[in-house]
């Protein structure tokens, strides 16, 4: 069962009045009636112990003569009328004189105007008074048929508390002074009615405006819950001097900052969405791009076979060209037709190294293109980087806005609910931004190494082709001394025998310098295929970032999306 805020506030507030009301007139109704009566009885015992002083002043015992009078010394008490009504006129109580259980003296009057006398006292009272010598006070003793509060105090002979001869007795009407009790007690009565009264209006009045102001602040959170950030706050709620203006200024806060929030999260978005969109572009045209380079690394990885094998032929030339050799050492007699052997052979292998030096520049071509494509490719990772850096901030701006904006949701309790499950959506998709990012930048990190490991591989190619170059170079520079011999020996036959161990010499270098070649070849061939290979990986890479990119895009359109939920203005 709800229990409304107003209700449980004039319960705390009416509960404890009515309490407070009901004791004070319980309190009122006995204790101060009872202190009331209290007085009454202390001013008759003053009044006695008075009339008392003024019996007692006069020397002598008391005795009753023959006539019935009854006098202390030279004071005939039978005959104090003055006396008894002086104190009757000051005091307001009636004073009667017992001599022993009879009245002898009083002021007390009946409904004929004569004194109540002769008549005796009751019994409880000669039982205290008398006999037990103590004073007695009375709550209702009948004088002549009207009630009174009485106070008897005992006559003692000679102040001796052993011989009380009779008793000093002080009325007032009980009716009287009932009635000025209940005035007084009426007009107590009334005054906490009518404070209560006054309280319980005061307290419905600040029920009424501590609600009234509450369900106005609510009704504007629950407005600001729905999304609509343009609510106003009454301005008499922000000048009270209390907690509802402190919970109004509060809201306010809350809305500016809510403001200010989900348009810095809506231009984030439009950034983020712009940003997936320049990196998704990027990724595709760096993919292409990796795909001609990839075309461009097959065709160095075919050109480099082609030219193994090459080297391989013109090995199998070289050593072709050393029998031959070994053959005109041998067989001196048949140096014509061997030379001439040796002199088509040198032109083909003069050919094949022009062709060796025209295939190591194609590499060397390639080599570039491939070089600066990977630095092109490098720059654009570091683009690449650097707008994940900006969507990893962005992600991390919206986490830390939401978590803001979850505390206040926090501490708007139940009232802020609704946009705490709005802070925990914008707080998923910046968690779902920030994986993306650092997914890319993982990608990034990657490509980047494997970049490197390009540039490094493109770097040791090009020395080994540049070696292959110089070796090709020599190579050349051999079979032109070997086509000059040729040419000298078909002129000279006679100094062939003199340079035949030259010849043999030089055919000794060429085979190492052709064996050298081969394996350069070899190597050039495996280089180029780890490239084309390398280079499909990064191809793939970019493919996938060219995925992380479109999913970044409708990421940042989903976040874009809940945004419009919001009403700025």
């Amino acid at each position: 069962m709800k229990i409304s805020l107003k209700k449980k506030f004039l319960f705390t507030t009416i509960l404890p009045i009515l309490l407070l009301g009901l004791v004070v007139i319980i309190i009122t109704m006995t204790r101060v009636k009872s202190s009331m009566v209290n007085e009454i009885r202390d001013s008759l015992r003053g009044t006695a112990a008075a009339a008392l002083a003024a019996y007692n002043q006069n020397s002598g015992e008391y005795l009753e003569t023959e006539n019935g009078d009854v006098w202390k010394g030279s004071y005939n008490i039978s005959k104090s009328e003055t006396l008894v009504d002086s104190i009757k006129q000051e005091s307001g109580m009636d004073v009667t004189f017992f001599y022993g259980t009879r009245r002898i003296m009083t002021s007390a009057l009946d409904a004929g105007g004569n004194r109540i006398l002769g008549s005796p006292a009751g019994d409880v009272i000669v039982e205290k008074v008398l006999k037990g010598g103590e004073e007695y006070f009375s709550r209702s003793v009948s004088l002549d048929g009207t009630l009174c509060y009485g106070y008897y105090v005992p006559v003692f002979q000679k102040g001796d508390s052993s011989d009380a001869v009779g008793m000093l007795f002080v009325g007032t009407d009980k009716a009287a002074k009932d009635a000025a009790i209940n005035r007084i007690l009426y007009l107590v009565v009334i005054a906490v009615l009518l404070i209560t009264l006054v309280c319980l209006g005061l307290a419905f009045f600040m029920a009424g405006s501590v609600t009234g102001a509450l369900q106005k602040s609510i009704h504007a959170v629950e407005t600001v819950a729905t999304g609509q950030l343009n609510v106003e706050i009454a301005p008499a709620l922000l000048k009270r001097n209390d907690e509802i203006a402190d919970l109004s200024v509060a809201i306010v806060s809350l809305r500016d900052e809510l403001t200010n929030v989900i348009s810095q999260i809506a231009q984030n978005a439009g950034q983020l969405s712009q940003t997936s969109a320049l990196l998704g572009t990027t990724a595709r045209d760096t993919n292409q791009i990796m795909q001609q380079v990839e075309q461009a690394v097959g065709s160095i990885t075919e050109t480099t076979q082609e030219q193994a094998v090459s080297t391989q032929e013109a090995s199998d030339h070289v050593l072709m060209m050393g029998e031959q050799i070994s053959m005109t050492s041998r067989e001196v007699a048949s140096l014509g037709a061997n030379a001439d052997v040796m002199r088509r052979s040198s032109q083909q292998a003069a050919g094949t190294i022009r062709q060796l030096m025209e295939t190591s520049r194609d590499v060397e071509q390639a080599i570039e293109a491939v070089t600066r494509q990977t630095n092109q490719t490098n720059e654009s990772v570091k683009k690449i980087q650097e707008a994940t850096e900006i969507i990893a901030a962005i992600a991390e701006e919206t986490n830390l806005l939401s978590l803001n904006a979850s505390i206040e949701a926090a501490r708007a309790g139940e009232s802020g609910r609704g946009f705490a499950v709005v802070a925990q959506q914008i707080q998923k998709l910046a968690e779902q931004s920030n994986e993306s990012s650092h997914t890319i930048e993982e990608i990034t990190r990657e490509l980047m190494h494997d970049s490197q490991v390009a540039v490094d591989a493109m770097q040791r190619m090009r020395r080994i082709v540049d070696n292959q170059s110089r070796n090709m170079i020599e190579t050349e520079s051999i079979v032109g001394e070997v086509m000059g011999g040729i040419n000298i020996s078909l002129k000279s036959i006679e100094q062939i025998e003199s340079t035949t161990v030259q010849l043999e010499d030089s055919r000794n270098e060429i085979v190492r310098t052709v064996e050298n070649l081969t394996e350069i070849a070899q190597q050039n061939a495996a280089s180029t295929q780890e490239t084309q290979a390398q280079t499909t990986e990064v191809a793939d890479t970019f493919a996938q970032l060219e995925q992380s990119a479109q999913q970044l895009r409708e990421i940042a359109q989903q976040l874009s999306g809940t945004m419009q939920t919001f009403r700025l203005s």
